[in-house]
């Protein structure tokens, strides 16, 4: 139940104390365009020590600028993966939270992962159309990566927010708050994903991240048997039943860890 994952680093700050690296300045502050971590500059090296040692980054981005230096600098790490005759290992992006339209397929292009946590879409939406105005059009933008092919990896980003995997999906589908604001379309609606779409965001999408995808990730012959029992069919309970859908009982690798 434990291994080695990926090297983690921090390219910027966050959304709400205005530490984001931004492109263009923040809407209530026209002298503060964020802050770009020293780190990015050494992205280059760090990861060309990670791949020699068969270790993928994740690397925090929030900013359209902080999304735009790490794209630039996996461009060339996936050029010298090339160089070295390695595989090209599963580095990812957290939260990919803004991402200017130009840089948008970029993702895709490099396969690299969108490692990205729908239930941001509620917290933020209110602090992201005070600091960010218009640009929000490319702000958690969940359907677009899906559109460019990228590999979406969903998450809750706990303890930030809520582990709960159901409130994540109704983000991810819904893209409203458990009050229903901000109206029955959604912040930004043409991003919300399918049910289906969003599960295997949940699912599929962090086995593969994780290099797991052949054991697990979904149900089925050969592969660890993972799953929750739930008391409803999420396909059915409709959008607003997943704010309360608990499981009743939770098997890890064939053994019941927790019935209620």
């Amino acid at each position: 139940n434990l291994r080695v994952g990926a090297v983690k680093m921090f390219g910027d700050g966050a959304l709400g104390p205005r530490t984001a690296a931004m492109l263009e300045s923040y809407l209530d502050d026209p002298q503060n365009c964020g802050i770009l971590n020293a780190i990015v500059e050494e992205l280059y090296d760090v990861g060309r020590l990670a791949t020699d040692n068969g270790l993928c980054l994740a690397v925090h981005a929030i900013g359209d600028r902080t999304n735009r230096e790490v794209l630039n600098q996996f461009a060339r790490i996936r050029r010298y993966e090339q160089e070295k005759g390695y595989r090209a290992l599963r580095h990812r992006i957290e939260h990919v939270q803004l991402l200017h339209p130009s840089d948008a397929p970029r993702l895709a292009e490099l396969d690299i992962i969108a490692s990205m946590q729908p239930i941001h879409v509620v917290s933020d939406m209110e602090m992201a159309d005070r600091y960010w105005g218009d640009r929000c059009r490319g702000a958690y933008a969940l359907r677009t990566q899906l559109t460019h092919g990228a590999h979406l990896a969903l998450g809750s980003d706990a303890p930030v927010d809520s582990p709960n995997p159901f409130l994540g999906l109704h983000a991810a589908i819904t893209r409203r708050r458990a009050d229903g604001s901000p109206g029955p379309d959604g912040w930004y609606p043409e991003q919300r994903l399918t049910l289906t779409e969003a599960l295997e965001g949940f699912t599929i999408g962090p086995a593969h991240a994780a290099g797991m995808e052949d054991r697990l990730g979904c149900l089925k012959t050969g592969y660890l048997a993972d799953l929750v029992v739930l008391p409803e069919d999420p396909f059915t309970c409709g959008p607003e039943g997943l704010l309360t859908m608990q499981p009743e009982a939770v098997m890890v690798g064939g053994d019941w860890v927790w019935q209620a």
